[in-house]
């Protein structure tokens, strides 16, 4: 889909999931001191993704308000890792029930024990919200394979400026549907992640509200800057900065946030003031501030929590953004049904 415009009459989201629990691509090979696991045995690819994917898909099916879906396996690449994840992008009209479709992506990752999921919805150029991500989109003239984009990703990964370097992306198949081919790449900033194993970051964005607004701001310039230069590549079609209003949730409170988006959409009261359309993030309260200063405190929690094990039973720190096997809190298919039926 095109993520470029969007029609008064219609939104687009985006998601961001995987069944995969464990490390891909060299990390699986370097990560954790395990032993060495089979592609075949970390990636979810046939049966396994299709199966993991199909609650989500029966919740669209019976939205008469979804216009478009389009569903690929795509490709992350976080450092030395690779993730294959649900390439799920949705336009659906006015009247679609988006708290259902985030409470059923949150709850297949809480299903799958992954660390991070998040969902998207594309700001259109005369909307804004205070839980605002920028991202990037490469679109090629034709189908490029991705051994051959060492140059590319080298320069997107290296480009200079304010804000922060870019660390992953995720890649844009071709029609034909081939890991190994692709029409783009997409890139979205999202800090509440890194920040769990980027302490730089952390520390970054450790001061006041404004001190989160200006690397968000910061960010977004560095894009554009960065979209500037990779329009004079001859292989690419479009580059450009997209912003989304996200909605992202960690292991910790899946349930909480399904519980929350099960409550229903804002009142016209509620929303008096909103710069959007359609509330999205804004149905749990949700501004960059206030949820990077919460998952700060968690992820400082979590590691102090970490260093007073005694000796010989620490756990080891996640790899990247890798997913991680938890423990599956107790009555979370039942959180998930009452969600999705609410």
């Amino acid at each position: 889909m095109d993520l470029t415009s969007n029609s008064v009459a219609t939104d687009l989201y985006f998601v961001g999931l995987t069944p995969q629990n464990s490390a891909g691509g060299l990390a699986r090979i370097r990560g954790h001191d395990a032993a060495t696991l089979p592609a075949r045995s970390v990636y979810p690819v046939g049966p396994r993704m299709s199966g993991f994917v199909e609650p989500i898909l029966r919740q669209l099916r019976a939205d008469t308000e979804v216009r478009e879906v389009l569903m690929r396996p795509v490709l992350g690449h976080y450092g030395i890792s690779r993730e294959l994840s649900v390439g799920l992008e949705v336009c659906a009209g006015a009247g679609f029930d988006a708290a259902a479709l985030a409470a059923s992506v949150f709850g297949q990752a809480l299903v799958a024990r992954q660390t991070d999921a998040f969902i998207g919805r594309v700001l259109p150029p005369d909307e804004w919200t205070d839980n605002a991500r920028p991202g990037l989109t490469v679109l090629f003239k034709t189908p490029i394979r991705m051994a051959t984009l060492t140059p590319l990703l080298r320069q997107i990964f290296e480009f200079p400026g304010d804000g922060w370097p870019i660390d992953g992306f995720t890649t844009i198949p071709a029609a034909d549907g081939c890991f190994g081919t692709l029409m783009g790449l997409r890139y979205l900033f999202l800090p509440e992640i890194s920040i769990r194993w980027d302490r730089s970051l952390r520390e970054k964005l450790r001061g006041s509200d404004e001190a989160v607004e200006i690397l968000l701001l910061d960010q977004a310039m560095r894009i554009g800057r960065l979209c500037l230069a990779l329009q004079q590549n001859p292989t690419i079609a479009t580059a450009h900065l997209n912003w989304f209003d996200v909605i992202v949730a960690g292991i910790e409170d899946y349930a909480n946030v399904i519980e929350r988006l099960a409550r229903g959409p804002l009142s016209d009261t509620d929303r008096a003031g909103a710069m959007t359309r359609k509330a999205f993030s804004e149905m749990l309260g949700l501004t960059s501030g206030e949820v990077l200063r919460a998952r700060i405190r968690h992820t400082e929690t979590e590691a102090g929590a970490w260093t007073r094990q005694p000796s010989g039973v620490q756990p080891r720190l996640p790899l990247g953004r890798l997913p991680q096997r938890r423990l599956r809190p107790l009555g979370a298919d039942k959180l998930v049904a009452n969600a999705v039926r609410a």
